[in-house]
């Protein structure tokens, strides 16, 4: 997994910096992770989107084992991992004024998919499409899209 995180990345020097930085933290991360969901794979899932996040805007780190580095990333993996445990203990029931009639939320989230897909299918290539389709559509866990592939 950490090679698609390498891809991201420009020089060797940058490279070896980072597969220190994952070395160094990984642990640290997946233990802040669990902590906040309670769940080995949401654990798993934090800190791979953290290292993701960290490739994507891997000028910001420094000094790989400084306190400031620590505290960014335990900052970022702590923001992924409230937005997924917020994300699996939501509930999709609103309530409308006027009427004592509830209606469901994927309703409405269905448009800004189909938005989003048809400009997906321009700009993809076919595994890119169908990786984004299965992890951020239908909100599968990169272990089982990983048993997929």
């Amino acid at each position: 997994m950490i090679g698609l995180f390498l891809n991201l990345l420009d020089t060797q020097t940058e490279k070896e910096k980072f597969i220190e930085l994952y070395d160094t933290y990984k642990d640290l991360l997946y233990w802040i992770a669990l902590k906040r969901t309670n769940c080995n794979e949401d654990a798993e899932e934090c800190v791979q989107e953290t290292f993701f996040y960290i490739a994507k805007h891997f000028e910001k780190i420094n000094d790989v084992n400084s306190k400031k580095t620590k505290i960014y990333l335990s900052t970022i993996v702590t923001g992924f991992a409230i937005n997924i445990y917020n994300h699996s203990n939501r509930t999709d029931i609103i309530e409308i004024d006027n009427e004592n009639e509830t209606t469901d939320l994927k309703y409405f989230e269905n448009f800004q998919k189909i938005e989003l897909l048809s400009v997906l299918n321009k700009a993809l290539d076919e595994e890119s499409r169908v990786f984004f389709y299965l992890k951020y559509l239908y909100n599968y866990k990169s272990k089982e899209i990983a048993e997929v592939y």
